[in-house]
């Protein structure tokens, strides 16, 4: 096997027993809740997931950060020592400015240890794409492939990793500024719930209304049957504090697509922009070519 490690970080919800089945680690960002900063952690040790979506239901001030510089030097530095290079998949930098912090933290690694390979992706994806990304680098990395031939992979089929999703309010992504199309607009009015995909440029992009739960649903099932491909081998249903529109989701996406489900709790940072209600589901198939423009 190629000797370097796989980092996420925080926005890529993958659950402990996927990060250790697949020997991935994670950068932690960071939430503030009511000033107080806390980790995103995706093992929930400092509080759980039900406190978390507590938090938000009782109206507390809740923003994130992105992954800080001694984060990545902190973690980093123990594998450097050892000789195993770092391969960083990160969250979008449409939605987060980590990608940009790790090179940062490049520069300073790269004058303690020279001869070391440290190479960021911008997956342009978050939570379940970004998950899936990390997973199949870790596969490819079992095949013996090199660092460079890992990331060259990320760079040519990021944007066949997708979701789709929605939520049951939009103003958390309105307030974080992690939304982007007309029809978002819409999306408080009357029960309306917007259709969310990871568009062509990293963006979350509303492209479709639907009135209801049970409309915004039937809009999922059919994206994903829309977009799955035979590379797809599984659907990653994702879901905070919705667990009866996971559990209606999976059901019906189980008997329509004859597909494994793997489940995940949408973790902090993803929680804080999108608020309880959100599902989403994700998958490797066609390339996303969506964009603001041409939707």
């Amino acid at each position: 096997m190629s000797k370097f490690q796989i980092f996420t970080d925080s926005c890529s919800d993958l659950t402990p027993s996927l990060r250790e089945k697949y020997g991935i680690e994670f950068f932690r960002m960071n939430i503030v809740v009511d000033g107080q900063e806390k980790p995103a952690d995706l093992d929930w040790q400092e509080y759980t997931y039900e406190e978390f979506y507590g938090w938000m239901y009782a109206g507390r001030k809740i923003k994130t950060t992105q992954v800080p510089i001694t984060e990545f030097v902190d973690r980093v530095r123990p594998f450097l020592e050892k000789g195993i290079d770092i391969l960083y998949l990160s969250c979008s930098s449409k939605l987060s400015g980590s990608i940009n912090m790790f090179e940062l933290a490049k520069e300073q690694l790269l004058e303690e240890f020279p001869k070391a390979k440290l190479i960021g992706v911008d997956s342009k994806r978050s939570t379940a794409p970004e998950g899936i990304l990390a997973i199949k680098a870790a596969l490819m990395q079992q095949e013996g492939k090199s660092l460079e031939e890992v990331a060259k992979w990320l760079e040519d089929n990021r944007l066949k990793a997708a979701f789709w999703a929605t939520v049951d309010d939009l103003t958390y992504l309105k307030n974080a500024g992690r939304i982007k199309g007309s029809k978002a607009f819409f999306g408080n009015l009357f029960g309306v719930k917007p259709i969310l995909v990871s568009d062509a440029e990293g963006n979350n992009l509303a492209v479709k209304n639907a009135r209801g739960t049970k409309a915004a649903l039937d809009e999922i099932v059919s994206g994903v049957k829309e977009w799955i491909t035979e590379e797809t081998d599984v659907l990653f249903l994702g879901q905070g504090k919705a667990e009866g529109s996971a559990a209606k989701l999976k059901e019906r996406l189980a008997a329509e697509t004859g597909l494994p489900i793997e489940e995940f709790p949408i973790g902090p940072i993803i929680g804080t922009s999108c608020g309880p209600g959100v599902v989403c589901v994700g998958w490797f198939g066609k390339e996303m070519t969506i964009k603001e423009e041409n939707k």
